[in-house]
């Protein structure tokens, strides 16, 4: 009900509108540092990959190196997840943590094909077939890089200061 003469507080709607954008950009700026080191985590991620082509025995450091890269991915997914809490589908936000998740899933399925618990001709065709992250790298270091402009523009029409 709205008492005649009276006009709403508007102080109030501002500060919270400035409270959710502030809340959002931390978020945003955290979800960049995410992926910021999920790129820096690619190279060592690659090399795994390539190690579990090569014909022939895969060494057990392997294994070892790759089960820690992998656990890196599903730990940059978690937070990622925890970051973006409810947003669109269709957002850059989420797509990165579709990446993330992918990146994990992928040296998951390469230890899987190289260490494999019964051998078979087909796995091992699988497995000398493994050719890298492919197009999905390439994705996360765009979308990292949109998500950078992003903040900038958010930190330019709000006003806030961006971090040192």
């Amino acid at each position: 009900m709205r008492i005649p003469g009276r006009r709403p507080r508007r102080s109030a709607n501002v500060a919270t509108a400035k409270d959710s954008s502030a809340a959002r950009l931390i978020a945003l700026r955290s979800l960049l540092e995410v992926a910021t080191h999920a790129v820096t985590l690619q190279p060592a991620a690659e090399q795994i990959i390539d190690a579990c082509a090569q014909p022939g025995d895969v060494p057990a450091q392997v294994a070892r190196r790759g089960g820690r890269i992998t656990s890196d991915y599903c730990r940059l997914h978690g937070w990622a997840l925890d970051l973006i809490g409810d947003a669109d589908r269709a957002s850059l936000e989420f797509r990165v943590t579709q990446l993330l998740h992918y990146h994990a899933q992928m040296i998951d399925t390469c230890l899987k094909l190289a260490f494999p618990k019964f051998r078979s001709p087909r796995l091992e065709q699988r497995r000398l077939a493994l050719h890298g992250l492919g197009e999905p790298a390439r994705t996360l270091r765009d979308a990292r890089a949109a998500l950078a402009l992003w903040i900038s523009d958010l930190e330019r029409t709000d006003g806030i200061v961006p971090p040192p």
